[in-house]
């Protein structure tokens, strides 16, 4: 009986010691920027029932998006500035589920727009002329160039912090 009682607290203490290494969360990530890609509804009539619309902050566009992104922020493994004909770019990189869904989204809803969100919030978009094939999404954002880089250094600290998160659970 003693023998059954000893191994029951040393399964308690291990339980123990293995939650306690998880208890890190979203809300733990400092300057957090966390990044979905939403395709835009092609609800009848544009009057979007199974979604909400988002505004992009400069130019005040606003697209009626779906609820559920076709990427979320666990899938997203990286992401840069870079130059391009038309000026400076954001390039997201995503995992191997993550891009066959961007491509099945980029060839069935050929035209429509895919949104990128940050914190919920619109900050670029790009409408899709052909399939994404390579699971790297480039898009322009609506954000002052000086403070582009600051975001994106904090975008890949979050998406960084969001891996390990990942992996714990």
């Amino acid at each position: 009986m003693i023998h059954i009682l000893k191994n029951l607290v040393w399964l308690f203490l291990l339980s123990i010691l293995l939650t306690a290494g998880c208890g890190k969360s979203v809300s733990d990530i400092e300057n957090a920027q966390i990044p979905r890609l939403m395709i835009e509804s092609r609800s009848p009539n544009y009057v979007n029932m199974s979604g909400k619309t988002v505004t992009l902050p400069i130019s005040g566009t606003r697209i009626p998006v779906e609820n559920t992104p076709i990427v979320n922020e666990f899938q997203i493994i990286g992401v840069e500035m870079v130059q391009v004909e038309l000026g400076v770019a954001l390039l997201l990189q995503v995992n191997d589920e993550a891009s066959r869904e961007l491509y099945r989204s980029s060839v069935s809803n050929n035209g429509s727009r895919v949104v990128l969100t940050v914190n919920g919030n619109a900050v670029g978009a790009r409408r899709l002329d052909g399939a994404i094939q390579d699971g790297r999404f480039y898009t322009f954002v609506e954000l002052p160039e000086s403070e582009l880089g600051q975001f994106v250094l904090d975008m890949k600290n979050t998406i960084n912090e969001l891996q390990i998160i990942k992996r714990t659970q």
